[in-house]
């Protein structure tokens, strides 16, 4: 898109307002990393006024994981509550609570299921001493929901009816928020919703994307998110915001969507004694003025607030898919995609379009259905590059008796290849054998010319 598009919409503005005020983001003269002792101290230094008409802001956390061994959210709804004028929401980011599915894959068990259910309740109690005039709203992160389920039927339990993924309009500006579910995607029904519900705004307008997972540069775990963005938006000019939890650190990107560019946000935690990226724990308040998002301002539980600086469009990256870094491909199958009928045997945590946690996994390759074309076997996989060249991870066999251990030729990014040896090459299936050395996750398999 063009820069002088973007530069109208604003996404700049607040680099231009720091500047005339002399002022690098987010430092005052004493150079503090949270210089601002209030909240109001923040929105004069970038000149936003939430009382002016065609002004507001919102207030976002993420990862407050009730059941853990946090102390949950109560100290920053007190501070919300004191906000004035008020949001014009508070929104939790996914990852309410812990046992809805405590690790990528697992279903819980009927402890875990009460667990859960007890989570939400604790987390709800201090959800109900919000500001009955500020609106909470709520997305679904991989901790409250499990693999077997589409509609949240935990969360229910304690939220009866509340909305999977919902949508609203603030100040010009669009608003989703989605339902990431346990694995990082969306589903059919939601995504038919999305599609509509995109098509019926305006194609310039400012999007901003609640999800928990801010999966825009993942081949493999969470790789559903990116690819509905992307189909969906594909005709969208206007700027487009995604608000992602689930890393537990502060961060940005920016990528580039077929007509125009996406910046994703990756938010920290909100509760203490949680892994975590060094600004953990503490929320973001997102300015908004005139359809744009004018300015962003990070609030460090415990200390004060900083500003946050423009992304840096100019430096965006194209959207990952799987196996785009891989040339001559005469066949290949995703997970979740038609892989059961190649897939031989499996020792891994099935999250619907990856395998996470893999312990083992073999799978039939068709070379006589290729025409015996087959030299190569690529492996998408995200697997710990320290150990990528350890021996006894890669095998082949013609017989799922007699194994040889494959070395690999070369890898890049999340794809590792090997050569098929003279002796496999004519025939007419061999299986493919993977036993990571750690931990690892698959999303696909391949075979090249």
């Amino acid at each position: 898109m063009d820069r002088r598009i973007f530069i109208k919409k604003g996404v700049l503005s607040l680099n231009a307002v720091l500047l005339s005020q002399g002022l690098s983001y987010g430092l005052c003269s004493n150079e503090s990393p949270y210089p601002y002792a209030s909240l109001n101290d923040a929105f004069l230094a970038i000149g936003f006024d939430p009382k002016i008409k065609g002004s507001a802001y919102f207030v976002v956390a993420a990862d407050v994981h009730y059941g853990s061994a946090g102390d949950g959210m109560s100290t920053f709804i007190s501070e919300i509550n004191c906000m004035h004028p008020r949001p014009a929401f508070f929104c939790v980011n996914g990852d309410m609570i812990i046992n809805g599915s405590r690790s990528f894959g697992t279903i819980p068990d009927m402890n875990e299921r009460q667990q859960a259910v007890s989570e939400f309740r604790d987390f709800r109690k201090d959800a109900d001493k919000l500001d009955r005039n500020i609106p909470l709203k709520i997305t679904l992160g991989n901790h409250d929901t499990h693999p077997k389920e589409i509609d949240p039927e935990l969360f229910w339990e304690v939220f009866p009816g509340y909305p999977a993924y919902q949508t609203m309009e603030l100040e010009g500006i669009h608003l989703f928020f989605l339902n990431g579910h346990s694995t990082g995607y969306i589903d059919s029904v939601q995504e038919e919703w999305l599609k509509k519900e995109v098509r019926s705004i305006k194609k310039e307008k400012t999007v901003i994307i609640f999800v928990h997972q801010p999966s825009m540069s993942h081949r493999v775990r969470e790789r559903g998110i990116p690819k509905a963005v992307s189909e969906t938006f594909a005709d969208h000019t206007g700027n487009i915001w995604l608000i992602g939890g689930h890393e537990h650190t502060n961060a940005q990107k920016v990528f580039r969507l077929k007509n125009t560019k996406l910046i994703e946000h990756h938010i920290t935690c909100g509760t203490i004694n949680i892994w975590g990226g060094a600004e953990k724990p503490g929320y973001w308040i997102y300015c908004l003025k005139k359809d744009i998002v004018y300015g962003r301002i990070y609030k460090q539980r415990g200390d004060g607030y900083r500003i946050e600086s423009p992304p840096e469009l100019h430096q965006a990256e194209r959207v990952p898919l799987p196996f785009d870094n891989v040339k001559n491909i005469l066949w290949k199958v995703m997970v979740g995609e038609g892989d059961h009928k190649y897939l031989v045997e499996s020792e891994a945590k099935d999250c619907l379009n990856y395998w996470a946690y893999v312990k083992k996994l073999i799978y039939r390759i068709p070379l006589r259905e290729n025409n015996n074309a087959g030299k190569k076997i690529v492996l998408l996989t995200d697997h710990n590059v320290l150990n990528l060249n350890k021996q006894g991870q890669y095998f082949l066999s013609s017989d799922l008796s007699d194994w040889i251990e494959l070395k690999l030729t070369n890898h890049d990014t999340d794809v590792l290849c090997f050569n098929i040896p003279d002796g496999f090459i004519y025939r007419e299936d061999v299986y493919f054998k993977f036993t990571p050395s750690g931990e690892a996750a698959v999303a696909g398999i391949a075979l090249l010319k």
